[in-house]
């Protein structure tokens, strides 16, 4: 067995907590905050015994033939159809097996575990490579049934060199975003014959999911959760929100109205997928009314950032905040609640060599339909994960809305990525 890993780290980037990457196979532009989400599959639980066995094939040519080389591995996927997936330190276990109806002359058969990166315009970057040789003769030839088992542990951080400096990083997802970055990982089979014979190979990708829990949210938001009511504001439960400091909005908030805005947003900042996180928005005018919520425009925003060759930040919207009014205001003071939903198809927050994935919770201004360029009135940075601790569910409080907006059209990645939902697990 040969496997190839990086040497000891030599420095350590500075976290607050794990970043957490995670891949989803259909990137939404942006998705509106719903009391409830059906997901067709959700991500197996770490206790779960459910697997999937998945087969890839090579024949000698014609389609009749039955196949002589089949890579067989078992994984969390729902489905075999689907991409095998593995999440955490799983290990990905497999086989290999070969069926020659006659002797053929074979020297090596290899199983590589490969991730890589790929930024636009550049040649991929290998940052991970594990290696089993599971045939290695010199001379002699296979004939008939031969089955050839291997494993392979998944590393939860890897080393990356760059420059005259090394940097330690949790492994990072299976990630697309077409034109701009790719990360892989894949599993290749080589087989090399004699001196003057063409060797043969197969290969599959698979999605890695790295194991990311959400910090469990304040005792009276916790009760909540348990018993079902309803959620404690700010002034009640002033663990369980960061209120984020007061701006003065002139007319850029409400029309022709002068509000100083506080917005809160549920603590601690990190929240799983397809789960709602709760807002809340105060806001005080001492000389006009205040006009209800339907002009508040609070969103979800990702940002993909890249240090290559296409350096920059890239973001997109990908929730916006059902509003409602709160108990308790007044004409001058109104209070409002508010709920983002966490897509189950989205990347938890990551951070790897060259690129990271990281969301914000914005309170947008007012602006004309077609206007693209404006700066957010107040923007805070929250942390997304693939799960919540066990026993915590949260749920959402929002009241159906009585006219929901549009649904957003989705841009489907390519069939070769992982087609699932990725979801709340209840455990």
């Amino acid at each position: 067995m040969n496997t190839t890993l990086a040497s000891p780290p030599h420095r350590i980037p500075d976290r607050e907590t794990p970043f957490s990457p995670f891949y989803s196979g259909i990137d939404l532009s942006l998705t509106t905050s719903q009391a409830s989400l059906n997901s067709q599959a959700s991500v197996p639980s770490l206790s779960s015994d459910f697997r999937s066995q998945h087969r890839y094939t090579l024949t000698n040519g014609t389609g009749n033939d039955p196949p002589w080389l089949t890579l067989i591995l078992t994984s969390r996927s729902p489905r075999t159809k689907y991409l095998p997936m593995f999440i955490g330190s799983d290990d990905i276990i497999g086989s290999i097996e070969i069926d020659l109806l006659r002797p053929e002359s074979i020297r090596e058969v290899t199983v590589t575990l490969r991730g890589e990166t790929t930024h636009l315009t550049q040649e991929p970057n290998v940052f991970l490579e594990m290696s089993n040789t599971l045939v290695n003769q010199p001379s002699g030839k296979l004939e008939g049934k031969h089955s050839f088992p291997f494993r392979f542990t998944l590393p939860t951080d890897i080393t990356v060199y760059e420059s005259s400096w090394a940097m330690v990083y949790p492994l990072p997802p299976t990630f697309h975003e077409k034109g701009i970055l790719y990360i892989d990982y894949k599993v290749l089979v080589s087989v090399k014959r004699g001196k003057f014979s063409v060797g043969n190979s197969l290969t599959t990708n698979i999605v890695y999911l790295p194991e990311t829990i959400a910090e469990r949210p304040s005792s009276l938001r916790e009760q909540s959760y348990l018993n079902e009511s309803p959620l404690a504001p700010p002034s009640q439960d002033p663990r369980g929100w960061k209120m984020l400091p007061p701006v003065e909005a002139v007319g850029t908030l409400l029309p022709d109205t002068t509000v100083e805005a506080q917005l809160s947003i549920a603590n601690p900042l990190c929240f799983a997928l397809g789960t709602p996180i709760p807002i809340f928005l105060e806001l005080r005018a001492s000389g006009a009314a205040i006009s209800g919520p339907q002009s508040i425009d609070i969103r979800l925003v990702r940002t993909l950032i890249t240090r290559s060759g296409t350096s920059g930040a890239r973001k997109v919207d990908v929730a916006r905040a059902q509003i409602w009014e709160a108990p308790g205001g007044s004409p001058h003071n109104l209070k409002l609640w508010g709920e983002l939903t966490v897509g189950r198809r989205l990347t938890p927050t990551f951070d790897f060599s060259r690129c990271s994935i990281r969301y914000s919770i914005v309170l947008n201004p007012r602006r004309a339909p077609d206007q693209t360029e404006f700066e957010p009135l107040v923007s805070e940075e929250v942390l997304l994960t693939l799960r919540n601790i066990p026993g915590i569910v949260p749920r959402s409080n929002a009241p159906a809305p009585v006219t929901p907006p549009p649904a957003p059209t989705p841009r489907v990645m390519p069939p070769r990525f992982f087609p699932v939902d990725f979801g709340l697990v209840r455990t």
